[in-house]
């Protein structure tokens, strides 16, 4: 199930600054009347030797008017932050990877597909041997992905990733709103260990677990082989798709909260992706062959969890950069500017570290 989403002017965070400052300053002024005009005509009815008090009741409106209007620039600060949070997640990675291959990914946050649901917006290095998919087909389905991976100086034994509110967000050319894809799947639903670093290990069993909270958390094996995830396949129109947007959340715990914490010398990043898919039911050895992986959409760069809950961001935007995959189909289609992205955005939140 879908739903349409759009900020709205009344919103905290809206785009339309002068409706949103409107809109707060008549409903606070609403609830601060009664107030006022108690202190100003009720119960502090000043006489003649009350000047004091009088004067008093006049400082107290000037502070909370101040205190208002600092509140309201405050406010209307934050969406701009996270559009900056969003520009920086497609740039380049904070720290460099533990032994990864010399692939674009690997250094920084990348487009491939981008908005451009169909076969011949795939590379040009991306050859099936059924040529259908590299057609103008339209591919018909869609999902959300992440990877965890170890920086250079990793050291942590006692440190997990924990991975939650996966959202994806597809801006609709028919209606230009954002359509949440993934409503009622957020969680992780597969993972499995990547063969970098340690192919010996990767193989094995990937070291996931449920939090009290609810949410999943996962610990590298002995070998560090990075970890991919992410929730089931979701049916879209293809045709329709003007820009995509993927967000999750990360935080850095304790694996043995009885142990030493020594998650000051971790470096555990993580990068979200998405991609599409010709048809919700196939898998990718129905249609890549002879790849075992279909080209991405784009995927953010690896940025560092920690202590506190992080959001990463990926998003068909332009700039940060250009493309550059030689798909035939040119790269124009598949991205929008980061002006018309800012202007109707998607649904975010604000970084759990803002205030």
């Amino acid at each position: 199930m879908t739903q349409n989403r759009k900020l709205s002017d009344d919103c905290l965070f809206s785009i339309n600054p002068k409706k949103t400052i409107i809109t707060k300053v008549a409903k606070l002024l609403f609830w601060l009347k009664p107030l006022l005009a108690y202190s100003t005509y009720g119960g502090f009815k000043p006489k003649a030797d009350d000047n004091i008090i009088l004067y008093t009741i006049h400082i107290v409106k000037i502070l909370m008017i101040c205190t208002l209007f600092a509140f309201l620039l405050t406010s209307n600060q934050a969406l701009p932050n996270v559009f900056d949070d969003i520009k920086a997640d497609m740039l380049l990675n904070e720290v460099e990877l533990l032994d990864a291959p010399d692939h674009g990914w690997s250094k920084k946050g990348n487009i491939v597909m981008g908005a451009a649901a169909r076969g011949d917006a795939t590379p040009i290095w991306w050859q099936p041997y059924d040529k259908y998919y590299k057609s103008a087909a339209y591919w018909q389905a869609i999902t959300p992905w992440f990877v965890i991976y170890p920086g250079t100086e990793h050291e942590a034994t006692n440190a997990r990733v924990k991975i939650s509110d996966i959202k994806l967000f597809v801006l609709k050319r028919s209606t230009n709103s954002w359509e949440q894809i993934n409503e009622d799947s957020t969680d992780p639903k597969w993972q499995y260990h990547m063969p970098y670093i340690s192919s010996s290990t990767a193989r094995q069993k990937v070291n996931k677990r449920i939090e009290p909270d609810g949410k999943i958390s996962y610990k590298l094996n002995a070998g560090l082989n990075p970890i991919h995830g992410g929730i089931r396949i979701h049916q879209i129109d293809g045709a329709d798709v003007k820009a995509v947007y993927a967000q999750l959340t990360s935080e850095l715990i304790l694996d043995d909260p009885e142990s030493q914490d020594d998650r000051a010398k971790s470096q555990l990043l993580v990068s979200v992706g998405a991609d599409y898919y010709p048809d919700i039911d196939l898998r990718v050895e129905d249609f890549a062959a002879p790849h075992k992986y279909v080209p991405t959409i784009g995927a953010s760069r690896f940025g560092l969890a920690g202590r506190t809950p992080r959001i990463h961001h990926m998003a068909t935007i332009d700039p940060p950069d250009s493309i550059k995959t030689g798909s035939k189909l040119p790269d124009t289609y598949k991205t929008i500017s980061i002006t018309e992205f800012e202007a109707n955005p998607p649904v975010t939140e604000i970084s759990p570290n803002e205030p």
